[in-house]
């Protein structure tokens, strides 16, 4: 199993940092189930846990794995899905007394699937619990956030990262000759998100050694990946093999990496007159919620072209 999902952490005092979220949701947790509310919103940067403290939730709920639906709102995020959510809701449980609906990159969703889920959220049926993912509440209507319990889930300091991969080490037969060197690499450059470090720990723990810091060097995050397709973009002499061969490699959903382009080029452009830069924007102003990963691989195909 990889080690990002064989360490996810089932019960809040397994949680590595974020204390402030785990207290609160302990003394929200231990109430009678009639004081629980019945929307929670989890919201901070992606791969920080925001969806393990949403299945933690469910498991204290007591939530019956055939009860628990799962939705990826970035994916589904119209009108139809809302239908069919609010349809569910009014059906009993199958295998408990509890139905939880967790749904995930909801700032994705459309303005119709959102009041559509007001209306769910205002007149919750008492078995049923929401949970709401998102790593930008701002693009969720302000009467959707005012009905549900918000969690800010941070990052974790370099330290916390260390003492977290160092327990896995341990833990690990395979891992031996992982040092406090790669350890710390690893952690810093992970930054400050678990489920990433973890995944750079998979990748490097089979290495040999002295294979292993050069492989972790070569490591880029998500934003690393942005910040090159970025600097690509602003060169007008820039292959499209290479700025595809970038594309490919980010997995953040194509709407967040719109965001983050145009946040660098407003950046560009505030700086210094950049003709390239303006282009960019231009081509990025229309949201991918349809179009996904197609829509971002036209508007850098069109960038260049420009």
């Amino acid at each position: 199993m990889a080690l990002h999902l064989k360490y996810r952490p089932t019960k809040l005092e397994d949680v590595v940092g974020n204390k402030s979220a785990v207290k609160s949701l302990e003394s929200i947790l231990e109430r009678d189930m009639e004081e629980i509310p019945h929307a929670f919103l989890f919201h901070g940067a992606s791969g920080c846990g925001k969806t393990t403290f949403a299945r933690i939730v469910t498991n204290i709920l007591g939530c019956d794995p055939q009860d628990f639906l799962e939705i990826n709102t970035g994916s589904n995020r119209g009108i139809d899905t809302a239908r069919s959510i609010l349809q569910n809701i009014h059906y009993k449980p199958l295998g408990g007394k509890v139905k939880v609906i967790l749904l995930d990159e909801v700032h994705a969703t459309t303005k119709d699937f959102q009041n559509a889920l007001l209306k769910a959220l205002e007149d919750t049926p008492k078995h049923v619990y929401f949970i709401l993912c998102t790593t930008d509440p701002k693009k969720l209507l302000p009467t959707v956030r005012n009905r549900c319990t918000m969690f800010e889930v941070h990052k974790l300091t370099e330290t916390l990262l260390i003492k977290l991969l160092t327990e896995v080490t341990i833990d690990e037969d395979k891992a031996e000759g992982i040092d406090a060197e790669i350890i710390a690499m690893i952690a810093n450059k992970a930054d400050g998100c678990p489920r990433q470090s973890l995944v750079l720990l998979d990748q490097v723990i089979d290495l040999k050694p002295k294979d292993r810091k050069r492989a972790i060097q070569a490591f880029k995050t998500e934003e690393e990946k942005t910040i090159d397709l970025c600097r690509l973009l602003l060169d007008k002499r820039s292959k499209w093999d290479k700025v595809a061969k970038v594309i490919k490699g980010i997995e953040d959903d194509p709407e967040s990496v719109r965001w983050a382009i145009l946040g660098y080029m407003c950046t560009v452009l505030l700086s210094k007159e950049n003709t390239q830069a303006s282009i960019a924007i231009s081509m990025f102003e229309e949201p991918f919620f349809n179009s996904g990963r197609a829509g971002l691989t036209l508007a850098c195909l069109k960038c260049l072209e420009k």
